[in-house]
């Protein structure tokens, strides 16, 4: 498996046996029984359970947030109904209908303030349960199976996208008849910056993350070449692992929706194991662990396995991997108490989950160790990944202590995490430890990747905010 056949490619036609093209998503992903969700990115099916609560939410429409004054029940009492018959009424109970009536009023008053441009962040952080279900624009679409000028307009907009990207981009290398060409960006430039927050178009991903990668590297004097990782990756494939019987065995579960992985030892698994097995020697104190498998995998969507094993190493010394995979996991403990004490501590979902005697580490693990590939959907997943390739640089302004060693490294992690704790606030804080656990160690059916995103900046920026 390990011994690469000429001419060996992912994706080729046996791959499409008994599979039509409108039953695989723009991902790649086969769906065989999906509704459209959204024109052209339906949604792949969940690869973990989802949490019946969660499930019931997205399938809700979207609750609307206005802030006018609702009517008094007095008036609605007098429309031509009985009046209750009169009940003595104790001081708790006055109190409780006091603090609601109370907590309503400050809702509609902070809803107000919300729509003021200084208070934006607030607002998407107040809002962030709207990510489960999808945004007006697209649940009108996804009653129409055609869409018609909506759907139409979604495509212009992406093309735009994708033509400001192309501006930006700077030929390195230019192939014959445009194959092979290599791409750079200013990592530095705002506007590049921005953009990336709001979604690298798909056919410029690659390219972007793996110049975001390559200018990580030239700023560590002790960062190995592209060409030297390479001939690495080709020297090992003659040498073995301890860990292949592991590969193996992992290989076939690995995202086996997508089209590249669907056929044992054929395809995208022996490009997957290829790539597995090299990295288990190139660390050799790390080895192979459970989790590499979807990273490597989400790499080979967008990238030969030359290149693929090129960006693993990178994200590997450039982007804190090598602490969170550290053996015995003191880098993942260590970033897991960060994002507790530093991100979460102090909110009212907070003192939830301790009273619930919930850790970060009971729901955390899978997603920093996956970079949230088994926890939300793909396309949520690439949003965070984009920011992460540009803006995972450890910040040098700050000390390297053994408690924390990632030194700003992850912080995008981080404000994904909360993020996705601000999504499912409302429900955690009404679940006892059994539903909460069930909705945090759950897929999480995030609909609305944009407000995620939003979400995500928010919290990053206030962190930022509380560092200076």
């Amino acid at each position: 498996m390990s011994v690469r056949q000429e001419h060996e490619l992912a994706g080729g036609i046996e791959d499409w046996e008994d599979v039509q093209g409108h039953d695989v998503d723009r991902y790649g992903f086969i769906n065989l029984q999906r509704k459209l969700s959204r024109p052209g990115t339906p949604e792949p099916r969940p690869p973990q359970r989802v949490s019946t609560v969660l499930q019931q939410v997205s399938e809700s429409p979207r609750k609307h947030r206005g802030f006018t004054r609702s009517p008094s029940s007095a008036a609605n009492s007098t429309k031509g109904t009985k009046l209750a018959p009169i009940r003595k009424v104790s001081a708790r109970s006055l109190n409780t209908v006091a603090s609601n009536s109370s907590q309503r009023s400050t809702s509609r008053m902070r809803a107000a303030a919300n729509r003021l441009p200084g208070n934006r962040d607030r607002r998407w952080m107040d809002e962030a349960g709207d990510m489960l279900t999808l945004p007006p624009g697209l649940a009108d679409i996804a009653e129409d199976e055609e869409g018609g000028k909506a759907v139409e307009g979604l495509k212009k907009k992406e093309w735009e996208r994708a033509e400001k990207w192309r501006k930006m981009a700077k030929v390195l290398k230019a192939g014959q008849d445009g194959e092979g060409m290599d791409f750079e960006f200013d990592a530095r430039s705002p506007k590049l910056i921005e953009r990336t927050w709001k979604g690298i178009p798909d056919r410029w991903r690659a390219a972007a993350w793996y110049s975001f990668l390559r200018t990580s590297a030239k700023k560590r004097n002790d960062s190995a070449s592209d060409e030297s990782i390479i001939h690495a990756f080709h020297k090992l494939q003659d040498a073995s692992s301890a860990d292949d019987v592991q590969i193996d065995i992992d290989v076939p579960r690995t995202i086996n929706s997508h089209i590249m992985f669907r056929k044992r030892y054929r395809g995208g698994q022996r490009l997957l194991f290829r790539v597995l097995h090299s990295l288990s020697l190139y660390f050799p104190e790390t080895g192979y662990v459970q989790g590499m498998a979807s990273l490597a995998a989400t790499l080979l969507c967008y990238y030969d396995e030359e290149k693929t094993f090129v960006m693993l190493v990178r994200m590997w010394t450039l982007r804190g991997l090598d602490k969170l995979y550290e053996p015995g996991f003191p880098g993942l403990m260590a970033a897991l108490d960060e994002f507790h004490t530093k991100w979460l501590d102090g909110r009212p979902v907070s003192k939830q989950l301790n009273e619930l005697s919930i850790e970060p580490t009971a729901y955390g693990t899978r997603w920093y160790l996956t970079l949230f590939n088994y926890s939300i959907p793909f396309p949520a997943q690439l949003r965070v990944w984009d920011v992460f390739m540009l803006l995972g640089d450890s910040d040098p302004s700050l000390t390297l202590t053994k408690d924390r060693p990632f030194c700003g490294g992850l912080d995008i992690l981080h404000a994904t995490s909360a993020a996705l704790i601000d999504g499912t606030r409302e429900i955690l804080l009404d679940s006892d430890f059994e539903n909460a656990m069930k909705v945090l160690t759950s897929w999480i059916p995030v609909k609305d990747e944009e407000l995620l995103m939003k979400v995500t900046k928010a919290e990053w920026k206030l962190h930022r905010r509380k560092r200076v």
